[in-house]
């Protein structure tokens, strides 16, 4: 993460619509990514034409396969997030901005995107995935019984909406997979997934 962290004014005004288009666009790009990785696959096993190539249909139909399970997978995904946009009461991505356990003095706040209903909500969701709770974990100093447990809420580096791209750990396709609104309480931290983008860095 480069560049220093974008802190948006406390009475920022907000396009209605800015969420949406920032959601939407979210979901199309790593859509466009998976197409054109399953195209540059399939065509392997075509001609410049884009006919099969005879001795090669059975390896066709095995990539074929595995192209429409994945596909298959992030349609649930597209179909969850694209439901949480028209939800009532409706859910919006929310930078959630925290300080983990043994925080330095003066050191940046991770930054981290979920969806919810409202500010607290979002960080409540965050709470719950399985790969914050081993990011604090992972985090957490070697004398940590003498350190907070959990990682603690920055209100004022949190906002609706999202920052330029790369500056957050974006866990909503996790969150899309997570029963999160039939969680009645936080799980005990657990060994899960990491974010996708990598070991979580701080914005400098």
């Amino acid at each position: 993460m480069t560049g220093t962290p974008h802190h948006r004014p406390p009475h920022a005004t907000v396009s209605p619509s800015a969420h949406l288009t920032d959601e939407i666009t979210a979901l199309l790009l790593p859509l466009r990514k998976m197409q054109r990785r399953h195209q540059a696959e399939l065509d392997l096993y075509r001609t410049a034409d884009g006919e099969v190539i005879d001795e090669r249909y059975a390896d066709y139909d095995d990539a074929r396969q595995r192209t429409a399970m994945e596909a298959g997978d992030a349609l649930d995904t597209l179909l969850e997030r694209l439901e949480n946009l028209v939800a009532v009461p409706s859910r919006r991505p929310f930078t959630v901005a925290v300080q983990g356990p043994g925080h330095e003095e003066g050191a940046a706040a991770w930054l981290f995107v979920v969806t919810g209903t409202s500010l607290d909500d979002a960080h409540r969701a965050l709470t719950r995935l399985p790969s914050f709770q081993q990011w604090q974990a992972d985090i957490r100093p070697p004398d940590g019984y003498e350190t907070p447990g959990d990682a603690q809420l920055v209100p004022g580096q949190s906002h609706p909406g999202t920052r330029e791209s790369g500056s957050y750990i974006d866990l909503r396709h996790e969150q899309a997979h997570a029963p999160l609104r039939r969680t009645t309480s936080p799980a005990p931290a657990s060994p899960g997934p990491r974010p996708s983008c990598g070991p979580p860095r701080r914005p400098r």
